[in-house]
């Protein structure tokens, strides 16, 4: 029996397009799911209102959320960085 070949790519994939100049530039937490799940309480009571702006963003996006809402999806990961 022959090797099947794999069908997906094991590269990691990077865009490298940069962003437009109004969305805040920020780098990511960097951090896994471990210390963000035990400190969500506390970024959740500090970063509520930058939340709060993003969920109704999406809210009123009807499904485009992710791409029209990047500036206050910024602004959350900016808030969570700094707790």
């Amino acid at each position: 029996m022959a090797k099947r070949e794999a069908r997906f790519s094991t590269d990691v994939l990077i865009d490298t397009t940069p962003m437009p100049d109004h969305i805040p530039k920020v780098d990511e937490i960097g951090a896994s799911s471990a210390p963000l799940m035990s400190a969500a309480f506390f970024i959740g009571a500090r970063c509520k209102p930058y939340n709060d702006d993003y969920m109704q963003c999406k809210t009123e996006s009807y499904g485009r959320g992710e791409l029209d809402c990047m500036k206050e999806g910024r602004k959350v990961t900016r808030c969570a960085a700094s707790v």
